[in-house]
C-alpha cells in the first residue's frame, strides 16, 4: 500500500503528537486540550514509536525530564532497515525560566548536530501559554539570528481555554511585523473538551479558511477521533482523521492515522509509553552516570553504564548550541573541559542527560 498523506494531515499528527507530549508539561506549550477532562495521572509521557499499518516501525520520540519533574530533551529517531538500527535525525532542548520557556530544535547532519530553530515561549499567571517568538539559525555566523522570524499570540476565555490564536511574520525589508498570515479559532463543549479548530490564512486582503480539525468523543471517555478537513471552493472535504485511544488514567495510550484514501484503511499508528514519576523526580536514570568533580575544572572523570560503551556524548550550554563531542570509549575515562567558559552545560549520551557544572 502507498504511504502517502497531504500536508494538512501531517500537520494534524504533528498537532496530536505535540498535545500528548504537552499535556503533563508543567508550562503547556500548546493551549489546545484535546483529551478528556479527568484527573491528572501520576505519569509523564517517556516516548513514542511510529509504525506502518503493517507493524514496520519507522519514527521514534525518546523524551527526559529533569530533577523537577520538568521536561528539558527530547531526541527524534528515525529506523534505517539496512543498518537495523535507529537513527539520529533532530531534538529539542528545553531551558526553563520563571515565566518563559526556551526550546532549542536541532538536526543531525555530516555526524554532527545543526540548530535548525530557537523558540521563547513567555506564558500568563495562570501558566498559559501567552506568546511566543521564533528564531532561525545562522548558517554563515554560525549563531541565532538576532531577529525573530515568526510571532504567535493566543486569547483565552475566563476559564482558561484558548479561544484564537494568531501568527506573523518578520519582514527584514522594512524591519517590522507584517499583518498577521495565520489565525486558529478553538471551541469546545459544555464539558470542556476540544469539538473544532478551524484554520484561516490572509490571502487577497480578506481571511480565508484553509483547513479545520473536528474532535469527537465517545460514552466511555476513552476515545477520540480527530477529523481533518481542507477546502474545495466553497465546500469543506475530508481529508483524513486520527482515532486515540486513551487508558485508565486518561492518558494518550495509541493514536490510528486514515488518510482521504478510497478504501479507508490505516496508514500508520503510534504507540505511547509513560515513565513513572518519582523515577523521573529522582532522576535515577542519571544516576547511572557519574560526573567527578562536578563543579568541574578543566577536567571531568566520567563513569558510564556498559550500554553507553561506544556512543557519542554531546555537551551543550544552556542556549543550546553543541560545544564539544565525545566518544565513550571505556566505562570509565577522563574528559577534558578546559576551553569551556565557567557556567552550567549538558551532556547528553544516547537518552541520558547529566547537568555539568565549569567553574
Amino acid at each position: 500500500m502507498k504511504f502517502k498523506i497531504s500536508f494538512l494531515f501531517i500537520v494534524m499528527m504533528i498537532s496530536v503528537c505535540a498535545h500528548a507530549q504537552s499535556m503533563r508539561n508543567p508550562l503547556n506549550m500548546e493551549p489546545a486540550n484535546i483529551r478528556f477532562n479527568k484527573s491528572v495521572s501520576p505519569k509523564k509521557l517517556s516516548g513514542m514509536t511510529f509504525y506502518r499499518s503493517e507493524g514496520m516501525q519507522f519514527d521514534r520520540t525518546n523524551i527526559v525530564y529533569g530533577e523537577n519533574g520538568r521536561k528539558i530533551f527530547e531526541l527524534n529517531l528515525r529506523w534505517n532497515a539496512e543498518k537495523n538500527t535507529w537513527m539520529d535525525v533532530s531534538k529539542n532542548d528545553y531551558v526553563y525560566n520563571e515565566n518563559s520557556m526556551l526550546t532549542f530544535s536541532s538536526v543531525f547532519a555530516e555526524n554532527s548536530w545543526r540548530g535548525l530553530s530557537k523558540t521563547e515561549y513567555y506564558y500568563n499567571k495562570a501558566g498559559k501559554a501567552d506568546y511566543l517568538f521564533n528564531y532561525g539559525w545562522n548558517r554563515k555566523t554560525d549563531s541565532w539570528s538576532d531577529k525573530p522570524a515568526v510571532k504567535k499570540a493566543w486569547s483565552y476565555d475566563e476559564n482558561g481555554r484558548a479561544l484564537e490564536s494568531v501568527k506573523w511574520h518578520f519582514n527584514k525589508n522594512t524591519g517590522e511585523w507584517d499583518i498577521p498570515t495565520t489565525r486558529t479559532f478553538y471551541s469546545y463543549d459544555e464539558e470542556g473538551n476540544q469539538r473544532e479548530e478551524v484554520i484561516q490564512f490572509y490571502s487577497d486582503e480578506s481571511w480565508k479558511d484553509a483547513g479545520k480539525y473536528t474532535y469527537s468523543y465517545n460514552e466511555k471517555q476513552n476515545e477520540v477521533v480527530c477529523m481533518s478537513y481542507v477546502v474545495s471552493g466553497d465546500s469543506w472535504i475530508y481529508d483524513g482523521k486520527i482515532v486515540c485511544f486513551y487508558d485508565d488514567d486518561g492518558d494518550m495510550a495509541r493514536c490510528e492515522y486514515y488518510d482521504n484514501n478510497a478504501d479507508g484503511s490505516m496508514n500508520a499508528y503510534c504507540v505511547y509509553t509513560y515513565a513513572d514519576t518519582e523515577k523521573i523526580k529522582n532522576n535515577v536514570k542519571d544516576e547511572d552516570i557519574n560526573v567527578y568533580p562536578n563543579p568541574v575544572v578543566n577536567y571531568f572523570d566520567l563513569v558510564v553504564p556498559e550500554e553507553l560503551v561506544g556512543k557519542t556524548a554531546f555537551f551543550f550550554d544552556v542556549s543550546g548550541k553543541q560545544k564539544k563531542t565525545v566518544l565513550i570509549s571505556n566505562v570509565s575515562m577522563k574528559v577534558d573541559v578546559s576551553g569551556f567558559s565557567t557556567g552550567i552545560y549538558f551532556m547528553k549520551a544516547d537518552t541520558y542527560v547529566k547537568k555539568i557544572f565549569v567553574k
